[in-house]
């Protein structure tokens, strides 16, 4: 009987979600591996794309422990996916080096990284394993999804180019709206989009000092895309990949289906502006 009881209370006291809003690039697209091992190799640096995908992390690691140093600037001109938190040649650099990769070829690939970036290239140019998936599975539940990205003025194009714009309400580009993670006025911006309070919104992303650090800072819910189990901090909830995202947020949290019958369909169950949020809007 008493664990009958503390089962049921357990199952009332779950926080209740209305919304997941994710992270671009790292989160819903990826790197692309294939063509970093590709580009390797023309350096004579023989790592598969497997082999980088697991070297992604020390690039993680690497960034997060300069976050902070270096100046924060406002998200103006041309600025890599990743903003200007931390050194982005930090987590390039992280990672290259993870597979064997140093000087002087080490400047050479990442020259090769910058140029790969530059319009109208992407760099994360993969739709992440079980994006698609997990997106149409929040939508059949009629729970609402957004995006809030550090990047470049591009995150809608790049989310509709790699297929995973479809069922993302709206996208809040750091670029357009002149602030980036871990600010949180950037969250309060989709937050104040979605009409709901931090505490019925979970936030997705792949770097603990950007993603994590600026979510709970905004008061919302957080979990990290962890894909080898090993980057996570001890209490950070965490996924190996999108894919179980939908199942586990549901065991964490009560998910609350959107008013409204367009919820059920993926669409925008309240008023709202499609497309990419800018600072004038």
């Amino acid at each position: 009987m008493d664990e009958q009881v503390w089962v049921a209370a357990s199952a009332v006291t779950r926080p209740r979600i209305e919304a997941v809003v994710f992270d671009a690039g790292g989160t819903l697209v990826r790197l692309d591996f294939e063509w970093l091992s590709e580009m390797l190799a023309e350096l004579d640096v023989h790592a598969s794309a497997d082999d980088v995908r697991r070297a992604e992390v020390h690039g993680r690691r690497r960034y997060d422990s300069l976050a902070g140093r270096a100046p924060r600037t406002p998200a103006t001109g041309s600025h890599p996916p990743l903003g200007s938190v931390g050194p982005t040649h930090a987590y390039f650099s992280g990672m290259l080096e993870a597979v064997g990769c140093r000087h002087p070829v080490l400047e050479e690939a990442l020259e090769r990284l910058r140029l790969r970036q530059v319009p109208p290239s992407f760099l994360w140019a993969r739709p992440m394993e079980g994006a698609r998936h997990a997106l149409d599975a929040l939508a059949a539940l009629g729970v609402r999804a957004a995006c809030v990205s550090n990047s470049d003025g591009r995150a809608e194009l790049h989310l509709a180019t790699f297929g995973v714009r479809e069922g993302l309400e709206f996208v809040v580009d750091s670029q357009l709206v002149g602030v980036e993670k871990p600010d949180p006025r950037v969250f309060g911006i989709a937050l104040e989009q979605l009409g709901l309070p931090a505490s019925r919104t979970v936030y997705v992303g792949d770097i603990r000092c950007v993603d994590e650090a600026g979510a709970q800072a905004a008061g919302m819910h957080f979990v990290l895309v962890d894909p080898f189990g090993d980057y996570a901090g001890p209490d950070t909830l965490a996924v190996s990949g999108l894919a179980e995202l939908p199942a586990y947020l549901g065991s964490r949290f009560e998910l609350v289906p959107a008013r409204g019958p367009s919820a059920a369909a993926g669409g925008s169950p309240v008023p709202a502006r499609v497309g990419s949020i800018s600072a004038q809007s």
